[in-house]
């Protein structure tokens, strides 16, 4: 391994490796998290910034009355295993699947430490919203991020197959089922195994996919240090300040459009036709909040010693060159 990696053993949350919820961030398919914020918390040295998604546990929370509702429905039996598994071949690749599937409820789904249970089970909560995601029930036609999930764990577990359990709205419970795909497989394991050995290994970011990766890859300045723009370049921040002239022209008509409709709203807290709510205008709950300013004033002591200095952001000011 790399000696400049500085991954600090000891107090790590999770296994040194890819997961199966990075797959989806490796491939380009999480919502939630890009490859190189996946990279980045892999090749730091601090713990990555805990993300409070309330979507997230509810999933976990939910997780036991969903394997529950399957049994119901499948007449089947699932055994939950905690340990963390790794790859036979590639010991970077880890996962914790959600339960294995059995069809006695005496079968052990593992023994002395081999696998013996041929399908595995993946609860899913799945907003409204996204019910149009997903196909038939009883097919594969699930959301990409969760196909290559199932092929992950599959891929590490050598099931079968996978059912996938989702609770679609809170009303909506469907199964779908996985067979082992070892084309797919293949694909997914040398796009991890290019992750890991090339970024991860190797130390060298990916390409940054939006303005968040480039804040993250590009924290701050070289103080003095200017760049010279090539023909390339200069076609993009033409391009740039054509779009953002648009952008403002539409923010503008946007901003006029929607003082018409708050005008007509006045104090009315919804706006309705025909029995259907249009559009709300209501008071965010209220919060409480430091006065840091008066703390400072009454106690200047006290304000200095929980007082941090703290990075700024970097701020991007095109310049009229003409």
């Amino acid at each position: 391994m790399n000696s400049r990696l500085n991954f600090p053993f000891a107090e790590r949350t999770r296994p040194l490796g890819l997961g199966g919820t990075d797959i989806g961030a490796i491939l380009g398919l999480s919502p939630y998290k890009s490859p190189l914020e996946l990279w980045s918390e892999l090749v730091s040295s601090e713990q990555p910034a805990h993300r409070d998604l309330i979507h997230l546990r509810f999933g976990q929370h939910a997780e036991s009355f969903i394997a529950s509702e399957y049994e119901r429905a499948t007449d089947l039996f699932t055994a939950i295993h905690s340990p963390t598994m790794f790859h036979k071949k590639h010991g970077f690749m880890f996962g914790h699947v959600d339960r294995f599937v059995l069809e006695t409820p005496d079968t052990p789904a593992v023994v002395d430490g081999t696998i013996t249970a041929n399908k595995l089970l993946e609860c899913k909560t799945s907003s409204v919203f996204s019910k149009n995601d997903w196909g038939e029930p009883g097919t594969d036609q699930v959301p990409p991020l969760y196909l290559v999930q199932c092929a992950w764990y599959m891929a590490i577990t050598e099931c079968q197959s996978a059912d996938l359990a989702v609770l679609i709205g809170n009303s909506d419970f469907r199964v779908y089922t996985i067979d082992r795909d070892l084309e797919l497989e293949e694909l997914i394991l040398s796009h991890a195994q290019h992750f890991w050995h090339e970024h991860v290994i190797g130390q060298t970011p990916p390409e940054p996919i939006n303005v968040q990766d480039a804040t993250l890859l590009f924290p701050k300045e070289s103080s003095g240090q200017s760049i010279e723009a090539n023909e390339a370049l200069l076609e993009s921040i033409r391009a740039y300040q054509d779009n953002c002239a648009k952008s403002q022209v539409l923010s503008t008509e946007c901003d006029r459009l929607k003082l018409e409709i708050l005008n007509y709203m006045g104090h009315a807290e919804k706006l309705t036709h025909t029995g259907k709510t249009l559009a709300t205008w209501k008071c965010a709950k209220a919060s409480n909040r430091i006065d840091t300013k008066a703390l400072a004033q009454a106690h200047p002591d006290i304000a200095s010693a929980f007082t941090t200095s703290v990075l700024g952001s970097r701020r991007f000011l095109l310049k009229d060159a003409s």
